[in-house]
């Protein structure tokens, strides 16, 4: 099994239980259980940890430490194969500095305070400043400072502990900072010499100042230009820096974790504790057609049912850049405004947009945005202060558009919605967990309630699988397996012979003759109502009624059509007028069963694609492309990337399958979840009993028995170390195949994306954004029996749909080509391929037997070239 690493793998162990640690550690307990309290005591052990480094002389700068883990941690020499190679990731090597990881809503700035009060009355640092990358957080940091350096219950337990310095004043650079002070500022107002007093008050000085970093992954991001100052500032030999302490929800630089960490409470640490929302994420999307916003509309209503006379839900949206921030909230102010119809100046009160920048107005971006509004600078200030109010329930907003890498801090705490708009939004570990971040909090007055609190992550676009994957790390997404080559079943590998496609031009057609009138339209099913369900990881099945957007009256698109040849061709429009045109329409809707008093957007444009040839000059060349082979290439089952599947898809769709030796594969979290989920298997109804005793409901465990398969060790003839299916028709055929395993050497379950798979072209159903559409088709299984490899595509019985056509089509050429490739190459495999349903299961294992497979078609395939 592939090396994996684990966030927690690289946090650093302090060896340091001296007598005089020990004592500064424990001096402040007291202090410290009034200060995090209740459900936020994890918060203690995050200051001890750093205060256990600051005041340590066993190590002089972070290097040391990270030198002494790098000789006992197996996990780092295995990522990094010198120690040198480690230490180029701390970029504050030889300062004594290091960083935490607290998720979003943990309570970072009583962290920070803890450490700024505690170094200051033990007299380690004479003052302390605090940086932040924002004016916004700089406020919010301040006013908690001020409150807690108020509170007599602190000011009397620091005082009887003889402190150096008892009682600091919270300023900011616009005041002198003394010694004992603590100074908030954003790294802005650092860079700014005029009316600042950073230089005048820390030059020199440096290594009497403990600088705290919140909001730290600024600091080390290459794409955050600006903050990059904020690095060099640390770095600055005239201010001599030594004790510096990064905080971070999201301490990533891209998709690496930070390495100087010292203590970790994850986004994950903190749902379990209860004291951040838990992620109801959607992991299995109804349908892939584009529903604008009327299915988070619709969860947005639901928030609102289940919270709303407790407080207001809001909803965020999240996109990659500025300039799309404002074409999308524009899109959802116009979408309110149809929903509910009210005026738009209503509707846009309840929807704001925040960013931390405007491009200026000579740039593309912003030429594009002052074409939606007027004065984007000035209302986004504007927005900016609506942010602090949007709890209250006098506060009309209830939707926040927001770019995805943003400096300013949020304190809201009433968001139940996270909709990711675009995957780019969300490509990266760090952005994932600075979108989550934006909604974690708990609300004060749901905190002593019953009430599930969950936050939704409805995201806009189908993921991918860096994405899905990004994801899971960023959640730690619980129970999840992995799938894929094993190497100890090298015996059952072989290769896979694909084709290499290239998209290039193959004919030239040129019409010698007026081609005839279109003969139909190609019209595929339109409604103007449809109900869709999604699945969500919490709170299960979501269904929506969508109504398809931009549909024309039939008089209309037969109007706009007959104006449309009119404009390319006017002759056309002699004999294809207007009223010949609708009933041409209404007479091919009725004919396929379908709603003849309208024209979907889809349909409309199949309408126009019809015509097209008829536009084509005689003797007129026109180039046709196609995606053509050139070459043929091995897949390697050992290149195969790791799949991954939770318990919850298990439970829902899923079936997983192994044997005696699957155990073995597994590392770490995943044989615990693995070994549990078998003996529980194994041990059914003992552990229904159990389940059963306190209060759990047996259903909830079918899948135990169920969805879990042990096959015999001699029968489990797979390079793969677990074999993992979704779907009856394939949780079917598995358990026909391992009864009928005799008849093959081999087989690979085929992943979904990123292994096996080949172009194929289809005109789409329902969908007609473009005529014909390309994409990429991943055949279900390859069963390897001697020099033949059969290639199964799985499907429901019946299951004739245009898309199965033109897999099985294009499927059929490729492997045809690829065989007589092969054969000139010398180069002794053959591929035989099959679409296969369950009425045919028996009937397929059959031809195996009797050696008719090569030529064997199923009934499903039979209804496919029809």
């Amino acid at each position: 099994m592939p090396q994996t690493y684990k966030n927690s793998d690289f946090v650093l162990r302090i060896n340091d239980d001296s007598p005089e640690i020990l004592n500064v550690i424990n001096k402040y307990d007291t202090y410290l259980a009034s200060l995090c309290a209740g459900d936020y005591s994890f918060q203690i052990e995050a200051v001890k940890k750093v205060l256990r480094f600051l005041f340590s002389n066993n190590y002089k700068s972070i290097e040391d430490l990270a030198r002494e883990n790098y000789s006992g941690n197996d996990k780092l020499r295995q990522k990094f194969e010198r120690v040198a190679d480690y230490l180029t990731k701390l970029q504050l090597r030889d300062k004594k500095s290091c960083s935490l990881d607290l998720a979003t809503g943990t309570g970072k700035s009583y962290v920070i305070y803890a450490l700024a009060q505690i170094c200051l009355a033990e007299g380690l640092v004479d003052k302390v400043l605090v940086l932040c990358p924002s004016l916004t957080i700089e406020e919010g940091l301040t006013e908690k400072f001020e409150e807690l350096a108020g509170r007599s219950d602190l000011k009397k337990i620091i005082e009887e502990l003889n402190s150096v310095y008892k009682n600091p004043s919270i300023k900011n650079s616009n005041n002198h900072v003394l010694d004992g002070d603590i100074c908030v500022e954003n790294i802005h107002a650092v860079y700014e010499r005029t009316g600042s007093s950073i230089e005048d008050s820390f030059k020199g000085k440096g290594h009497r100042v403990l600088v705290i970093n919140d909001e730290a992954h600024h600091i080390f991001s290459p794409s955050d230009t600006d903050t990059k100052k904020w690095l060099d500032f640390l770095r600055d030999e005239g201010y001599g820096f030594h004790y510096i302490v990064n905080l971070s929800g999201t301490p990533y630089t891209g998709d690496e974790y930070f390495y100087d960490i010292v203590y970790r409470f994850s986004i994950r640490d903190a749902i379990n504790a209860g004291v951040v929302k838990k992620i109801d994420y959607k992991f299995e999307e109804g349908t892939q057609r584009d529903k604008g916003f009327q299915d988070s509309y619709k969860l947005h209503e639901n928030n609102w049912k289940v919270y709303g006379r407790i407080l207001k839900p809001l909803t965020i949206v999240v996109t990659e850049k500025i300039a799309n921030c404002i074409k999308v909230w524009k899109e959802l102010v116009d979408f309110i405004v149809e929903k509910k119809g009210i005026p738009f100046d209503e509707a846009k009160r309840k929807v704001i947009w925040v960013t931390s920048g405007v491009p200026g107005k000579d740039t593309r971006d912003g030429r594009e945005i002052r074409k939606i509004i007027e004065h984007p600078e000035k209302i986004r200030k504007e927005n900016l202060q609506l942010l602090k109010e949007v709890d209250d329930a006098d506060n009309p907003v209830e939707w926040i558009v927001s770019v995805s890498m943003l400096t300013e801090g949020w304190d809201v705490k009433n968001v139940f919605q996270v909709v990711p708009h675009e995957n780019r939004a969300f490509n990266s570990k760090l952005l994932i967990a600075q979108v989550l971040g934006r909604g974690l909090r708990i609300p004060y007055s749901l905190k002593d309630t019953n009430i599930p609190v969950l936050l939704k992550v409805n995201n806009h676009e189908r993921w991918t699988t860096q994405i899905e994957n990004l994801y899971r790390d960023v959640l730690e997404v619980e129970n999840g397996l992995s799938w894929g080559y094993d190497p100890s079943r090298t015996r059952y590998t072989f290769p896979l012979y694909n084709l290499k496609y290239a998209p290039v031009q193959t004919t030239t057609e040129t019409k010698n003759k007026p081609p005839s009138d279109p003969q139909s339209f190609g019209f595929g099913p339109q409604m103007k109502v449809y109900t869709t369900t999604d699945r969500f990881s919490e709170s299960g099945e979501h269904s929506f009624e969508i109504w398809t957007k931009d549909n024309l009256d039939i008089e209309s698109a037969a109007s706009f059509l007959h104006m449309y040849l009119k404009m390319k061709d006017p002759a056309i429009t002699n004999r294809w007028t207007p009223a010949r045109i609708k009933e041409a329409f209404v007479n091919e809707l009725k004919d396929k069963g379908y709603d003849y008093t309208f024209l979907s957007k889809e349909n409309y444009i199949n309408a126009q694609k019809s015509f097209g040839t008829l536009m084509r000059g005689l003797n007129e060349e026109n180039p046709r492309l196609s995606q053509r082979s050139n070459d043929i290439e091995e897949t390697k089952i050992e290149d195969m990337t790791m799949q991954t599947f939770n318990e919850g898809e298990l439970k829902n769709d899923g079936m997983m399958f192994y044997d005696h030796d699957s155990l073995s594969w597994f590392k770490g979290d995943q044989m615990a979840v693995f070994s549990q989920l078998v003996t529980a298997s194994r041990n059914y109804e003992k552990f229904c009993e159990s389940f059963q005793m306190v209060g759990g409901n047996q259903d909830n465990l079918k899948y135990l028995k169920e969805r879990i398969t042990e096959v015999d060790i001699t029968r489990f003839r797979t390079p793969l170390n677990i074999v993992y299916v979704t779907h009856e028709p394939e949780r079917k055929f598995m358990k026909d195949l391992f009864s009928n395993i005799h008849l093959f050497d081999s087989f690979i379950k085929n992943p979904s994306r990123s292994f096996y798979s080949f172009p194929y072209s289809y005109k789409p159903e329902t969908e007609a954004k473009t005529h014909v559409r390309q994409d990429n088709f991943n055949p279900d299984f390859f069963l390897k029996k001697g020099d033949d490899i059969i290639v199964l595509e799985i499907k429901k019985d019946d299951d004739d749909s245009k898309k199965n056509k033109a897999k099985y089509r294009d499927g059929s050429r490729h492997f045809e080509v690829l065989n007589k490739t092969l054969e000139v190459s010398g180069i002794p495999q053959r591929y035989y391929f099959i679409f296969l349903s369950p009425d045919d299961y028996v009937a397929f294992f059959q031809s195996v037997r009797d050696g008719s497979y090569k030529g064997w078609k199923s009934s499903l395939m039979n209804m496919l070239e029809e």
